[in-house]
């Protein structure tokens, strides 16, 4: 797996006043903490890499993306910058190049890529463009996000259904490989393919030549398996550098959490998901993904953010003498 972004460093972003130094990106990165110790901010900062401007929309959403994530909260734009005036600040390490943004309350304050200031949304893209060596057009798929936020799966399922999206879907296969790939390694039934039927997502099980197929509505095989069909279908559309995933586990019983790793792992992108679960770091052991690591963030009173990767060896030794990671953060030397 190739890496998008070697490091990122926030300070003044969302909940997070700093970051004590740079969190180091593996291509596989499984981030843990304590609720509110900015785990979602942190994939909302790097999910906001291609295109900070409000001008500028989410290739598949439409929405700008600074938009998005403050739907994710109070609605505000404000809710981007911790206590909610001055300027938050996001540097990424991308190859041997540094690029950063600046927001304000407002929007973009403005960006520097290089140590050359950007002025306008159209130079940054391609500027961002000459430095990965990619075209401008590729830029808006660099990252895609995955929030826990049923409002967002609504949105991603009406985007995916219309149907110049689904159209493509079909043409490439990617219904197929969806089902194949993540679906029925984890189900006893066997399905062949997602497809729309009277405008629902559903997959066509295959039963017996008398009977013929059935068409079974994805929310009645539950939560985690409708959120995971939406998710693979949009990831394998738009095909972005970076996946970012948040709450990984969220309705997934432990099958399906180790299909999803497992497909994740096999793609030649770049990987950073948040879990408050221990299967997830149980399944991660499963499947070892080369170049990973877990990310332990801690946070003071003071709201700067301490990190530590844990190797994968550490995390096994650990769960493997019955201590959970999770509940000793705040005794870990970061």
């Amino acid at each position: 797996m190739a890496r998008l972004v070697r490091s990122i460093y926030v300070k003044e972003f969302r909940g997070i006043r700093r970051l004590r130094g740079e969190v180091e990106l593996r291509s596989f990165n499984v981030v843990i903490g304590r609720n509110n110790v900015g785990k979602s901010a942190l994939l909302e900062a790097l999910y906001l890499l291609p295109s900070p401007w409000p001008a500028q929309g989410d290739p598949l959403l439409g929405k700008p993306r600074t938009q998005l994530v403050a739907e994710l909260h109070s609605g505000f734009t404000s809710s981007l910058v911790y206590g909610y005036s001055g300027v938050a600040m996001i540097r990424y390490a991308l190859g041997s190049t540094d690029g950063v943004i600046l927001l304000g309350a407002d929007g973009v304050v403005g960006s520097v890529i290089a140590g050359e200031e950007v002025e306008s949304p159209d130079a940054y893209v391609k500027r961002l463009a000459s430095i990965l060596g990619i075209g401008t057009e590729e830029v808006p798929r660099l990252t895609f996000l995955i929030p826990s936020s049923g409002r967002f799966i609504k949105a991603l399922s009406d985007v995916l259904l219309s149907s110049h999206v689904w159209s493509s879907i079909v043409k490439s296969g990617v219904h197929r490989r969806v089902v194949r790939n993540l679906i029925d390694p984890v189900v006893h039934d066997l399905f062949t393919e997602v497809l729309i039927e009277r405008s629902r997502l559903r997959l066509r099980k295959e039963v017996s030549e008398d009977i013929g197929p059935l068409y079974i509505d994805t929310a009645d095989l539950g939560d985690g398996v409708e959120r995971l069909c939406l998710a693979a279908l949009a990831l394998e559309y738009l095909r972005p550098r970076l996946v970012l995933w948040d709450d990984i586990e969220a309705s997934a019983h432990p099958g399906l959490i180790e299909a999803v790793l497992r497909w994740l792992a096999s793609r030649d992108w770049q990987v950073v998901i948040s879990t408050h679960s221990l299967d997830v770091l149980f399944e991660l052991l499963s499947i070892w993904p080369r170049d990973s690591g877990v990310i332990v963030l801690r946070k003071g009173r003071d709201d700067v953010v301490e990190h530590r990767v844990l190797e994968l060896e550490d995390l096994e030794k650990m769960l493997s003498s019955g201590i959970d990671v999770r509940k000793i953060v705040d005794e870990l030397e970061l």
